[in-house]
């Protein structure tokens, strides 16, 4: 592989990476090719990129604790709604959806629910994923407890490409 800035040749190493393009600052990615160059570039080769993607929603609508705006916001746009589509669906003002995603407001745990419950619909989670998902998730979400960090291995992604992971 060569460098674009320099044109050198540059090296493979296997990582982890934390995969901060997801918009989320917790995200870390085990065993992802990187390629290195002696001038200081580098970047990561990430497979599967959309099941990626699904996989980080469903941790986040897991997740025992109210989600922080820029994960209402990651979920919305890994359901490809814009804000106003988001709201309506939801049933709330566009203005608010931009307090929470924007860390002004703290979501409420009817609409925190109301969240999850809808991104699990859209996005086809079976009906018995989502019983198991109510039964084991929503009594216990809170405010409390702070932000984890999420791995994923790689390698996890890949033989399970349809996104039928371990989380769901």
């Amino acid at each position: 592989m060569k460098c674009h800035e320099c044109n050198s040749n540059m090296k493979e190493s296997k990582e982890l990476y934390h995969y901060i393009e997801s918009g989320l600052d917790n995200v870390w990615l085990g065993d992802v090719s990187v390629y290195r160059c002696e001038c200081g570039e580098y970047f990561a080769s990430i497979p599967a990129i959309i099941e990626l993607n699904l996989v980080i929603a469903l941790y986040l609508i897991k997740k025992k604790t109210f989600l922080k705006g820029r994960e209402i916001k990651y979920l919305r746009k890994n359901a490809g709604l814009n804000a106003k589509a988001f709201a309506e669906y939801i049933g709330i003002d566009k203005s608010t959806l931009s307090r929470w995603e924007n860390n002004k407001q703290i979501i409420d745990k009817s609409n925190d629910r109301m969240i999850r419950l809808f991104y699990a619909t859209f996005k086809g989670v079976s009906p018995d994923k989502m019983k198991s998902f109510f039964d084991d998730v929503m009594k216990e979400i809170d405010n409390n407890g702070e932000e984890t960090r999420i791995n994923i291995p790689i390698t996890d992604i890949l033989s399970e490409q349809q996104a039928e992971c371990r989380v769901c």
